[in-house]
């Protein structure tokens, strides 16, 4: 993917600033040369470049590394013909199969009281950038990365269930549930051919999850983010993560704040796969008086999950945000932890029995996949309704 330009061009005379991308203002820039502008996420680069005109030929200056403060604050060498700078942020490519999630602030909870009490009070949260996957973690990618874990002497496993080697012990993945796509044959994994390519892992518990995004993270060379030994999250880590309970829900709000869902105020089968009745809640217009499965994927064989991006992506460019399979997040799960949550990057409660489960799914109905839902699962849990998705860090 080619780096991404974002300019700011600052007229020296005067001091008067045109932006040409909103998110990179140059705020000042005086007679001494210091040079003041806010920072956009992302970012490998500042290139300071200068021109006589606005119309010339604008050649290189500087270079400023980020600072990760947001706003950057840089002395620079005023050379006699210029008469203009300009400031040029080189962005990082998004990781393949990713998308960004600009920072900013939202509303987090249940801005329609109709919920649980678990999602009051709403209140605001600002969440940095972050990148996080467009779909849920496919059985094909938790086969590519277990196969290179067992490879690399991470793994223990036999025909029941794969368990970590090194630190403290947890049963990763189920394999001898019925529902389970993945099969082991001693040497290989392999994914069954009924929903198994192409469709959400899930009888994977929160451990697993975990588990997986270290092994991705060291695949690819990046630093792992959990310590294995008492499954704590390094933040600072550039590898894969599970998202924090409010990087998710203000992923998958997909930038319409104040929404039922990702899309608007109402929920059918057209939108989701999800257990739909158009008589149990006035915003499910579906139009079954019983609870119904998706008639798409309800074929008589659970799980009546469907192939990952079936279903249009939200604003954000994120598929089966709502339901499908509720997702593990990084958070310990606290039914109060709203009334004391932090206003900049919570990551929730300190400890606690359960983690945080998000999105509904196939088997649950419209209240349950609502954006503002939250559910506490126990992390060794592995059902046939409970996958995730991977996030990343994004540069400051």
């Amino acid at each position: 993917m080619d780096r991404l330009r974002v300019v700011c061009v600052l007229f020296l005379c005067g001091i008067a600033s045109v932006s040409i991308a909103t998110d990179l203002v140059i705020e000042s820039l005086d007679g001494n040369g210091q040079l003041i502008f806010n920072e956009v996420p992302n970012v490998s680069t500042y290139r300071v470049e200068q021109a006589s005109s606005l119309g010339g030929s604008w050649g290189f200056f500087t270079n400023i590394p980020p600072s990760g403060t947001g706003t950057i604050t840089s002395s620079i060498p005023l050379a006699a013909s210029a008469q203009f700078f300009r400031v040029v942020a080189e962005l990082e490519p998004t990781p393949e199969g990713m998308a960004l999630i600009p920072a900013g602030s939202f509303q987090m909870g249940d801005t329609f009281g109709e919920g649980y009490s678990s999602e009051l009070p709403v209140h605001s949260v600002y969440v940095s950038g972050f990148y996080v996957g467009k779909y849920e973690v496919t059985n094909d990618e938790m086969v590519e990365v277990m196969q290179w874990a067992h490879d690399n002497g991470k793994l223990i496993v036999s025909s029941s269930s794969i368990t970590n080697a090194q630190g403290n012990q947890q049963k990763l993945l189920d394999l001898d549930d019925v529902g389970c796509r993945i099969t082991w044959d001693g040497s290989t994994f392999g994914i069954k051919s009924e929903k198994g390519s192409g469709y959400p892992c899930f009888e994977v518990s929160w451990y697993g999850s975990a588990a997986y995004c270290n092994y991705r993270s060291e695949m690819e060379e990046r630093t792992p983010c959990y310590n294995l030994s008492d499954w704590s999250c390094d933040f600072s880590a550039n590898g894969y993560r599970l998202p924090t309970e409010a990087e998710w829900e203000k992923a998958a709000r997909g930038g319409l704040n104040g929404k039922r869902f990702d899309w608007g105020d109402t929920i059918n089968h057209n939108y989701a796969n999800y257990w739909a009745n158009g008589s149990a809640y006035p915003y499910d217009t579906s139009p079954y008086t019983t609870y119904t499965f998706h008639p798409s994927y309800a074929d008589g064989d659970v799980p009546y999950s469907n192939p990952v991006g079936s279903f249009a992506p939200n604003g954000h460019g994120l598929y089966d945000m709502v339901g499908n399979m509720w997702e593990w997040c990084s958070d310990w799960y606290d039914g109060e932890y709203y009334a004391s949550s932090p206003s900049s990057n919570p990551r929730g409660a300190s400890t606690g029995l359960n983690r945080v489960m998000r999105g509904g799914c196939w088997a649950h109905n419209a209240k349950s996949c609502r954006s503002a839902g939250r559910l506490g699962g126990s992390p060794s849990d592995s059902r046939y309704f409970i996958g995730f998705r991977a996030a990343l860090p994004a540069k400051p």
